[in-house]
């Protein structure tokens, strides 16, 4: 799933009650961080300051509570093992209401007044063209899941993204339908931006593997019949159905398919794994149905290391800053992605002795990666005491390995899943994808 601009796996409502949403012209309160430091202990130097910067209302207000429930766990984590070199962390978020025109000059009058400021999580899909430039000019680094293949080949030297982008995704689509032996295969998606970014590496798939569009359907979301366009799919004999659209428009559509004639294997993006879209495809086309013919792609769960159980210790100790229930969050891939992306940052500050971005950021490659001589680290307290004790580190995440390319992207193995009950709780992987070959989506 690329959170930049999909349904989260949660239903998650409204934004974190607990943050401080920066909005119009409270932006100046950005100097007031909410910290998800509980220890006794009274640090002597300023808190750092990680910013949250993303949609918390509007359509896409579900990305705040998954970035902030990456954010406070690793924040609380670093406070627990004593800071970074004398610091603390806090948090404060800032909404962009998933707008780029009320994002851009918000954002600019909060780097005005933000204090004590080293990273930015974040941020939304509809935002990061306008805006994760300007933290780059600030050499403010950056962690992100945004899924935007615009930044496949980034040059964004303070830009680091833990998921794997939207065209791989797609590309693992592809992929999965050549596992499965389709060759002719129909691309079914919404015309809005947010279900768009799959498509190149859908496109680039198909033709390395062979595969064959039969039929390419837009559809306009939110209307009442789709009769036409089931009927032009239908005439075309698709084995599979590449798609992801919104919630009502995929019933609506699916339903008229069903109505007309036998519903081709569906094979999902991301963004089609969310309760409102599996409930909504199961009851247009038959609870059974839905069960053997749907699977979606999405980041594999890492193996299990030492490492969960650090994640989910940090997750427990800032449940006060998290949407409820902070269980949910337990294996959840992007949130576990932006505190992973937190702690590499935190050590690096560590390795490079320095919290000024300029100088630790280019360290976050340093931590993450494996090498002769280096000790394997699960934790931001094992690997700051390694560090402090002279050795070379690589951490593993609760993310699992990260090995980042050129452009300062990590390529994770996508699985192939299906949800028998047609709700998250009944999730089963089917297969996996490597990751190892998904690089070439970009």
């Amino acid at each position: 799933m690329s959170l930049s601009h999909r349904a989260t796996r949660w239903a998650l409502g409204a934004a974190v009650a607990t943050s401080l949403i920066v909005a119009g012209s409270t932006a100046g309160a950005a100097a007031s961080n909410s910290s998800a430091n509980t220890r006794s202990r009274t640090s002597t130097k300023s808190n750092l300051v990680e910013a949250v910067v993303t949609a918390f209302t509007g359509p896409e207000s579900f990305i705040g509570g998954v970035l902030s429930a990456g954010a406070y766990p690793a924040v609380y984590e670093i406070n627990q093992a004593g800071g970074v070199l004398g610091h603390d962390f806090s948090v404060t978020t800032v909404d962009t209401r998933g707008d780029p025109a009320d994002a851009l000059p918000l954002v600019e009058r909060f780097l005005g007044t933000a204090k004590n400021l080293v990273g930015v999580c974040g941020t939304d899909g509809a935002t990061a063209n306008q805006l994760l430039p300007v933290f780059n000019q600030h050499k403010l680094t950056m962690i992100s899941d945004v899924g935007s293949s615009n930044f496949d080949h980034t040059h964004l030297q303070y830009f680091w993204r833990l998921i794997s982008p939207d065209p791989a995704n797609g590309l693992a689509m592809a992929y999965w339908a050549k596992q499965k032996g389709y060759t002719r295969v129909a691309l079914v998606f919404g015309t809005d931006t947010t279900a768009q970014g799959d498509l190149p590496g859908i496109q680039y798939g198909v033709k390395h593997l062979g595969l064959k569009v039969v039929a390419n359907v837009s559809l306009t979301p939110d209307q009442p019949s789709y009769q036409s366009d089931a009927a032009t799919l239908l005439a075309a004999h698709p084995q599979a159905i590449f798609t992801e659209e919104d919630a009502t428009t995929a019933g609506t559509f699916f339903g008229d398919i069903a109505q007309l004639g036998t519903v081709p294997a569906i094979i999902g993006d991301s963004g089609t794994i969310e309760n409102g879209w599996l409930g909504a495809v199961s009851a247009a086309i038959g609870a059974s149905n839905f069960a053997s013919d749907y699977t979606g792609l999405t980041p594999a769960p890492a193996k299990t290391t030492p490492a969960h159980a650090a994640w989910v210790t940090a997750v427990k100790g800032a449940a006060s800053h998290v949407l409820k229930p902070a269980n949910q969050w337990f294996n959840e891939p992007y949130a576990e992605a932006e505190y992973d992306g937190l702690i590499m940052q935190a050590l690096a500050m560590v390795a490079s002795k320095s919290i000024v971005p300029s100088v630790f950021n280019s360290w976050i490659k340093t931590v993450s990666s494996p090498g002769p001589g280096k000790v394997t680290v699960y934790n931001f307290a094992q690997g700051k005491r390694e560090l402090l004790a002279g050795k070379k580190i690589h951490y593993v995440g609760v993310s699992g390995p990260v090995n980042f390319n050129q452009w300062h992207n990590s390529f994770g193995n996508q699985a192939a899943v299906r949800f028998p009950q047609a709700s998250l709780s009944s999730e089963k992987i089917v297969g996996l994808v490597k990751g190892s070959v998904l690089g070439a989506a970009g």
